[in-house]
């Protein structure tokens, strides 16, 4: 018990995993991992002011079992006054609508119940029973299927949108846990699937790392999880370095998204990379489905690549130069164009990944960016309406009138961004290309007091949702 309890004591410290005062709530499936897990956390409660909240996730996977595995954490909770908060899904039901494997199903199903027991809870975190021989699995798998250091990181000691998810037991081997419920007198539910060969990551606990350890190393496990560590420490660095590239706008444009080539091939080489995942996943919203060969071939576009190159990318996204900068976006054909919206005043609209926000103001702020306008609504006869560029679509400039197209083109706007960029009209006449150009029809004397109410709009690229992993 001792042992155990200083070594997650120790481990949690070093990540600084428990604070005090923190509520947790533990995920528990009655294995002897989970349950030790919560027996702990449980048992450290008063010493760190915890607040614990156990909770179980009937997957529906094994029948009968399962349902026995539900009984046994409600019995044990109740005997131990652990207070628990229980689901049931139908994974197989799950899996098979969503063309989701049964454990992936499970494993998202499971995750999604815990965040909204801690949510509806007002936790802080949620504890999971992840520990050292697992993490050593998911390096070998990864190293099997081939990654880069990133993916060496493997599971990190705290992870999840916010930092929610901790992982206390990851500096601690399947054999201490064992030994530690042993000693506790603690009789676990084991799911006997897990001794089953059938799935890549059972065979690799099975099977290969035994005779790995047996044949090279017996301390295979303390090596792969020391090398998930170092590869953590110089993944958060690369990261940390990527995101003050993200940030730099001579490198990187936020509306419409595009990464320029100046400067692009004097950054070293693992800052390269790091920029083209980063912008791969601003673009698509997920971090997934871009493989090394891919990643490369988006590199080497960047950096020796013409206007008008252009790469084909997964899914249905296309990478193309113009002027100087890299794009990434849907085919043409694969997205329909959103329908036009007429502008909510006030209030807000939404034309496709964009959100305007209209208000009243009595006053004007100090600073106006690209994504802001001042305007009258009432000056304008027909309709203020949000949509795509349309034949015949002319903008009042200081120079004159001015068709769109020619605009848009003398202004170097990339063909492919065209159709995409956000238009405010009245009609066929253009009051505003957001991030672009101001029609004078909407030029408002920022420099005199005003004689009336004026509407301030805001137009918003909407959040993309990124998938942390687990």
């Amino acid at each position: 018990m001792t042992v155990v309890l200083e070594q997650v004591e120790q481990f949690c410290a070093e990540h600084q995993l428990l604070r005090r005062g923190d509520r947790i709530v533990v995920a528990c499936s009655g294995g002897s991992d989970s349950l030790a897990l919560l027996v702990i956390l449980w048992r450290l409660r008063r010493k760190y002011d915890l607040h614990i909240l156990a909770a179980h996730f009937e997957h529906g996977i094994r029948g009968a079992e399962s349902k026995a595995d539900a009984d046994f954490v409600q019995d044990f909770c109740q005997q131990q006054g652990i207070p628990l908060q229980l689901a049931t899904a139908d994974v197989p039901k799950a899996a098979a609508a969503q063309g989701l494997s049964l454990e992936t199903a499970a494993r998202e199903l499971r995750y999604r119940f815990l965040e909204r027991v801690r949510q509806s809870a007002g936790f802080d975190a949620i504890a999971v029973a992840h520990h050292a021989d697992d993490q050593a699995e998911t390096v070998l798998m990864r190293i099997l299927r081939g990654t880069g250091t990133q993916g060496l990181a493997a599971m990190r000691p705290r992870s999840g949108k916010g930092g929610t998810i901790i992982r206390p037991l990851l500096g601690v081997t399947k054999a201490a846990i064992r030994a530690f419920c042993t000693a506790q007198g603690l009789q676990p539910c084991e799911d006997a699937t897990n001794e089953q060969a059938e799935c890549t990551r059972n065979r690799l606990r099975l099977m290969t790392l035994p005779a790995l350890k047996q044949a090279y190393n017996p301390e295979l496990t303390r090596a792969l999880c020391q090398l998930a560590e170092v590869a953590a420490a110089e993944t958060q660095y690369i990261v940390s370095q990527v995101e003050m590239l993200w940030q730099d706008a001579k490198r990187v444009r936020k509306q419409p998204l595009a990464l320029s080539q100046q400067g692009f091939s004097q950054l070293p080489l693992a800052l390269q990379r790091g920029l083209v995942r980063r912008f791969w996943q601003a673009a698509t919203g997920s971090r997934q489905d871009l493989g090394f060969g891919q990643s490369e071939k988006l590199r080497l576009l960047l950096q020796t690549g013409k206007t008008s190159s252009q790469l084909e990318l997964p899914h249905g996204f296309v990478a193309q130069l113009a002027y100087g900068w890299l794009t990434c976006a849907l085919r043409a054909q694969s997205v329909a164009a959103p329908v036009p919206a007429v502008l909510q005043i006030p209030g807000r609209t939404q034309w496709g990944r964009y959100l305007c926000t209209a208000a009243w103001r009595d006053e004007f702020a100090p600073v106006v960016t690209p994504w802001e306008l001042y305007l009258y609504p009432e000056d304008f006869a027909e309709p203020l309406v949000i949509r795509q560029r349309e034949t015949g679509d002319r903008i009042q400039l200081p120079g004159g009138r001015k068709k769109l197209k020619k605009l848009l083109i003398d202004d170097k706007i990339p063909q492919q961004e065209r159709d995409q960029l956000p238009i405010l009209a009245a009609g066929h006449e253009v009051l505003w290309v957001a991030g672009h150009r101001r029609s004078t029809c909407c030029a408002v004397a920022f420099d005199r007091p005003l004689k009336r109410r004026v509407l301030h709009l805001k137009l918003e690229r909407r959040e993309e949702i990124y998938h942390d992993e687990r």
